[in-house]
């Protein structure tokens, strides 16, 4: 999944308005609130309900909460949510114009590529999941629904094809791949060392079982079975106190200092820490390494083919909103200061 295939949450897009004679339609105030449009242009119209819907979307995902005319943040979310809405109708009029639309098959492929990538990513931070396992997270996470999803897919899709074709031939050259990698390389392409550790966490006044379960470690139990018997870490119990794969600065001093200091397959502790004391054992050491520009190529013309896809697309809509005579109703403006 491209930078320009973000996984979002849409609201549902209104039916087409058509105009008779090639003018832009009026907003209307007195209209059902859901049908009253705030905005129109030739081909199309975005309604007060879909920009309802939005709200909503945005209250939820922000934990703002309901957003309401009277709230604070209303007018500054009026300017975060009307360019969008905006874009989105005059991509999907540009579409039906154009004949542009996408199947069932289309959606599926889409889907398919949403989970491959999202296991590649889970994988990249050293987590084993599944594609199903990780597309239900990335889901839940998200708190959409698959229904939902495709739906925004849907929706997406004829407008990604009208991105592409109105931006035009957008491929960077070698050089600029080059360059970019060289500019990015530490920040970008530089993976810090990591420790993948267990840990059996006791209470504060366990120092003694502590103890006693390294000697037993010692000679060979199976840490897994012993951290879910005694571990108080209920985060990590269940996995046999699997930690994962973690960097400098992701944890206390005392943790950090014991387990970049141990070498793999090396068992350390009691380590005291403000919860209380460790057992770690480091099953896999990472130490810092770069990508090399072979490995990531693809993925960096893919970002800059994005960036200024998604700039000539923009200014593309821009001269559309002008073509098109778009028009708002007072208060869904995003640029008041342009001018009504």
């Amino acid at each position: 999944m491209s930078a320009r295939r973000a996984f979002q949450i849409a609201v549902l897009m209104a039916a087409v308005f058509l105009l008779a004679a090639c003018e832009a339609a009026r907003p209307e105030a007195n209209l059902p609130s859901g049908a009253q449009k705030v905005a129109v242009f030739e081909g199309g119209e975005v309604t007060q309900g879909q920009v309802q819907e939005q709200l909503e979307l945005l209250g939820q995902q922000s934990g703002l909460g309901e957003i309401t005319p009277d709230s604070p943040q209303y007018q500054s979310a009026i300017a975060q949510i009307m360019p969008r809405l905006v874009t989105q109708e005059i991509a999907q009029a540009y579409a039906r114009e154009h004949g542009i639309t996408v199947t069932e098959r289309d959606v599926e492929r889409e889907i398919e590529r949403i989970k491959d990538q999202l296991v590649r990513q889970a994988r990249s931070q050293g987590q084993d999941l599944e594609r199903e396992e990780a597309f239900r997270q990335a889901l839940e996470q998200a708190g959409i629904t698959e229904a939902q999803l495709r739906e925004q897919i849907r929706e997406q899709l004829p407008v990604q094809e009208v991105q592409e074709r109105v931006a035009g031939d957008v491929r960077p050259t070698e050089r600029q791949v080059r360059d970019y990698y060289e500019e990015n390389k530490d920040t970008q392409f530089t993976n810090p060392a990591q420790r993948c550790v267990r840990h059996i966490l006791f209470n504060p006044d366990q120092r003694e079982r502590a103890e006693e379960v390294k000697r037993r470690l010692e000679e060979g139990a199976d840490f897994a079975e012993l951290a879910r018997e005694y571990s108080q870490d209920p985060g990590s119990r269940d996995d046999g106190g699997d930690l994962g794969c973690i960097g400098r600065g992701e944890t206390v001093p005392n943790f950090e200092e014991a387990a970049f200091g141990a070498e793999e397959g090396e068992i350390v502790g009691p380590v005291k820490t403000q919860f209380g004391y460790h057992i770690i054992r480091v099953y896999d050491v990472r130490e810092e390494s770069t990508d090399p520009l072979s490995e990531v190529e693809d993925r960096i013309r893919e970002q800059l083919s994005a960036t200024r896809q998604a700039e000539e697309f923009q200014r593309w809509v821009e001269r559309q909103e002008e073509r098109r005579n778009i028009r708002y109703l007072p208060g869904y403006d995003p640029n008041p200061s342009s001018g009504e």
